[in-house]
């Protein structure tokens, strides 16, 4: 299937430089699926829900980047450095975004993928200088965005990706998932000897593996007996050792036992069941003792995202009301 890819690589002046500097000791990435923000044009590709006026206007897109941006600024989370969305409409989306609400907090470097014909994009939004962009396709996948970050620390390479979902089955959707990881992998090794960060929303949990009865799939804990072997077919490596990690080897705070019992256990949940989906992947680079160095990893709840039950305030078209079905996901990195 031939698909045609968009890339762009903006940077947004103002008439009055007023934005806030990002702070240098510290480098943070946010990683959120928003749940389905379209803008109010019409182009056909949409969900059908979002082509009917009656139900989705100007001022309904006005009201999610609203909520969207009080979200992403809210001082709990201090302006991380990069921010990456999944399921926006497109550029559009993401350029709205910024010129009404975060350029002004020095957000104005933004990279955006999207598919032909596909509803929903993923995007990379920046307070450092992005100075390069690329995107990587794979057989049935949503493209895989990737941008070289300009820090104080040399260069940081962050790619986005949102991954088949599992609607048709696990065993049915494991395939194309798969070859996304894969694609990833690939793509990673030409930054070898670079601090790299896999962001987005995985539509699989990192221990994946051993509920699997044996079947590949896209994330492999290297722990397990078949590790190897799925690893060469394309999966993902990962592992909560922080000494196990290597350029070709991910380290998942998800797996790492210090983060055992966190609060929500995942970033989205369904009938009940939580799962963690949304997921930072980083390579070695975050334990060298050199420059950027990893921190810490939480799952964002902020009051506007959690019902009382403490489960994801999904958007629900029908009242125009609610957030997303997802929660964000942080990693915080220090400079050493």
């Amino acid at each position: 299937m031939i698909v045609l890819l968009l890339s762009i690589v903006f940077l947004l002046f103002s008439g009055c430089d007023a934005t806030i500097a990002p702070d240098e000791k510290t480098f943070a990435v946010l990683s959120y699926n928003v749940q389905n923000l379209f803008d109010a044009k019409l182009e056909g590709s949409e969900y059908a829900e979002y082509q009917d006026p009656e139900s989705w206007d100007e001022g309904s897109y006005r009201l999610r980047l609203k909520t969207l941006s009080n979200v992403l600024l809210d001082p709990s989370l201090a302006l991380p450095d990069i921010i990456v969305l999944q399921e926006v409409e497109g550029p559009t989306v993401v350029r709205d975004l910024l010129y009404y609400h975060l350029s002004r907090k020095g957000y104005r470097w933004y990279a955006v993928s999207k598919g032909k014909d596909s509803p929903i994009a993923v995007a990379i939004i920046s307070r450092h200088p992005v100075s390069d962009s690329v995107v990587h396709a794979a057989p049935g996948c949503r493209p895989l965005l990737e941008a070289t970050i300009e820090t104080s620390r040399g260069e940081v390479v962050v790619f986005a990706l949102h991954a088949k979902s599992r609607i048709g089955g696990d065993e049915e959707t494991e395939g194309r998932r798969i070859a996304l990881s894969g694609a990833a992998s690939q793509a990673a090794k030409s930054h070898e000897g670079k601090l790299t960060l896999l962001c987005g929303d995985f539509n699989e949990n990192p221990d994946a593996v051993w509920d699997a009865g044996g079947r590949q799939t896209a994330l492999v804990d290297i722990s397990h007996p078949e590790s190897s072997q799925f690893i060469q077919k394309g999966s993902l490596a990962v592992t909560g050792e922080k000494g196990k990690v290597g350029p070709s080897r991910w380290y998942t705070p998800y797996l790492d036992p210090q983060y055992e019992f966190l609060s929500p256990p995942g970033s989205c949940c369904w009938t009940g069941q939580w799962y963690r989906y949304d997921q930072i992947l980083g390579n070695g680079y975050l334990f060298d003792g050199l420059g950027w160095e990893y921190t810490a990893f939480s799952i964002c709840v902020l009051p506007l995202l959690v019902k009382s039950d403490g489960t994801p305030n999904n958007w629900d078209l029908g009242i125009k009301n609610g957030v997303s079905d997802h929660l964000p996901v942080l990693m915080t990195l220090t400079r050493r």
